[in-house]
């Protein structure tokens, strides 16, 4: 009969998030040094920035597991993102969107689990749901920025208009 050790449940809620942020197309983007096409800086910008919370969320998780001594965990990218490579940023918006939607309400899952570990008095577990609370509230806003950086090129688009034969 197994024991029921928050410590241990909080390690594996810090694993799946470790997962669920390095494992997603924001971060093989960021990791993989795509080159893109001059032009649409602030999307660069905002894509780098979301990047790099993302890398700060991961990098307090696995210091966490290692205050407790606890595994760090693997993780790979998909093979399907290589195929990302001269796409223009524009067009992966919409991709990154749905796919951080996605991971987002996965971690209002995980903050139920890290909530009930750490009613158990799991100090790892409570570090993990403080952390994975500020995470999503952190991906509220990115997914914002997201919108308005969509809002933003359709925008451009429109002002633009068509482009006429000479």
């Amino acid at each position: 009969m197994t024991t029921y050790d928050p410590r241990r449940v909080g390690a594996g809620l810090l694993a799946r998030l470790i997962r669920l942020l390095r494992r997603s197309p924001l971060m093989y983007l960021a990791d993989s040094g795509i080159w893109t096409y001059r032009g649409d800086e602030d999307l660069k910008l905002a894509l780098a920035d979301l990047a790099a919370d993302h890398q700060n969320f991961i990098d307090r998780a696995e210091t966490i597991l290692v205050d407790d001594e606890l595994e760090l965990p693997q993780s790979a990218f998909p093979l399907s993102f290589t195929g990302w490579h001269d796409v223009d940023l524009g067009f992966l918006l919409g991709r990154l969107t749905a796919d951080l939607a996605e991971r987002q309400r996965e971690i209002a899952r995980i903050v139920e689990e890290a909530d009930l570990a750490a009613s158990h008095d799991g100090v790892t577990a409570g570090r993990a749901a403080e952390l994975i609370r500020e995470v999503r509230a952190a991906i509220d806003g990115h997914l914002d920025l997201l919108a308005q950086q969509q809002a933003r090129l359709a925008g451009k688009a429109t002002t633009a208009g068509p482009v006429t034969a000479g």
